[in-house]
């Protein structure tokens, strides 16, 4: 086929969309379209195309699939590669069966394409392929594909494969697109999975390679209660403060997940009478945490404990036995089993002092504060300070003459 019947075809295509569409938005996109493609504003034609897909009149009919099949396919090596994969997930979303089959074919024409352009002597044509963003990328959208479709096997096999890639953070150079792409198909592998501990860590990370504008308010909130999910259920997280601190939490004020978000911040303060109730509700929400309630109510206990500890003045962290039970709700004979649990946990260190019950805390896991827990600090930081004066005052007047004969 001669390129003056490639452009044949392309205007064909654009002006029997045109009459198939009664929206005066898209015809006048399908007219830009035609204009950019024949003077080859490639550029202008690629930001167009985006217009096209945000349009929300283009959801509900086959005017993507069209536009893919018809028309981006026909240069799309004259076009950003990452963006044409955009195009045609887009375009597919609704038919994951096909849609993971064009990226299979998409894929086979990135390589083919790199192939025959690798002009670089200093690594191979493989190096170059792996290397590659848009192959990179393109991977990551099938490994996502698989874990819709169920093929577990084949999209952690890719994960494995491109896992090197992202594991240093000061290494890494890859786009925001790209991370992104990594720690959303990471995260979709672990919640099938049920791994709430690495879910939470690669949400969060994905969190921090987006921004919420480009989310809609049903995925900020989809996102969110996943990671709320995690954090209650991960037996390795005590620690909330990056979730507390973003704005996606704000997502569930005076919406229907309002439960999680005061769930949330009470298991943080370690709050057990609020805690609890708020659980009671979370049980009728979402019923599942029901299976959970014992580790649920151990885990609030040992953020209990943690706001004790983080109560008491700096310089005298000890706590006997019968106040950790009182605070905690805790039997005094259980109390013993609930610091070794912390020890375990890492979130506090010290010892213990069997004979007279009392344990003395030496380091406590640093946390996010709110308001409250931040005045108790100031007040700590306040009384700390008063004690170096009186000290400074004491030190004067006792060796005053010395410091006079210095």
């Amino acid at each position: 086929m001669s390129a003056m019947d490639v452009d044949y075809d392309v205007y064909t295509v654009l002006s029997t969309l045109r009459l198939e569409t009664e929206s005066n938005e898209l015809i006048n996109i399908f007219y830009q379209l035609e204009d950019y493609f024949e003077r080859k504003l490639y550029h202008q034609l690629t930001l167009t195309l985006n217009e096209f897909y945000e349009n929300p009149e283009s959801k509900n009919n086959r005017l993507r699939i069209k536009i893919y099949d018809l028309f981006i396919s026909q240069f799309s090596q004259k076009l950003n590669s990452i963006q044409v994969v955009d195009f045609l997930l887009a375009s597919f979303e609704d038919n994951k069966d096909e849609c993971l089959n064009k990226l299979l074919e998409l894929k086979e024409s990135f390589v083919k394409q790199l192939r025959n352009s690798h002009t670089n002597k200093s690594e191979s044509i493989e190096e170059t392929i792996n290397n590659d963003e848009s192959i990179i990328y393109i991977d990551l959208q099938i490994a996502r594909y698989y874990l819709i479709l169920n093929n577990l096997e084949k999209s952690e096999a890719i994960l494995e494969h491109l896992n090197p890639k992202f594991e240093s953070t000061f290494e890494n150079e890859f786009s925001s697109k790209i991370n992104s792409a990594f720690y959303l198909t990471k995260c979709q592998l672990y919640k099938i999975n049920e791994n709430y501990n690495l879910f939470y860590l690669n949400g969060l990370l994905y969190l921090s390679s987006i921004e919420n504008k480009n989310l809609s308010i049903e995925e900020q909130q989809k996102l969110c209660y996943d990671l709320c999910i995690s954090a209650l259920l991960g037996d390795k997280i005590y620690n909330f403060g990056e979730l507390l601190l973003h704005d996606i939490l704000n997502c569930f004020k005076d919406s229907q997940y309002d439960w999680l978000y005061n769930l949330i911040h009470n298991l943080n303060s370690g709050n057990l009478k609020n805690f609890n109730k708020w659980l009671a509700i979370g049980f009728q929400k979402s019923p599942f945490l029901k299976t959970y309630e014992v580790f649920l109510k151990q885990k609030v206990i040992i953020m209990s404990l943690l706001e004790l500890i983080s109560m008491k003045s700096t310089t005298n962290k000890q706590l006997n036995f019968k106040e950790i039970s009182e605070f905690t709700g805790t039997p005094v004979n259980d109390v013993e089993h609930l610091i070794i649990k912390c020890f375990s946990l890492n979130l506090i260190k010290g010892y213990i002092n069997q004979i007279d019950e009392v344990l003395v805390v030496t380091w406590l896991q640093p946390r996010i504060l709110n308001l409250d827990q931040v005045n108790v600090l100031y007040n700590h930081l306040c009384k700390w300070n008063g004690q170096v004066e009186e000290l400074a005052k004491e030190v004067h007047k006792n060796g005053g003459s010395i410091w006079a004969g210095l």
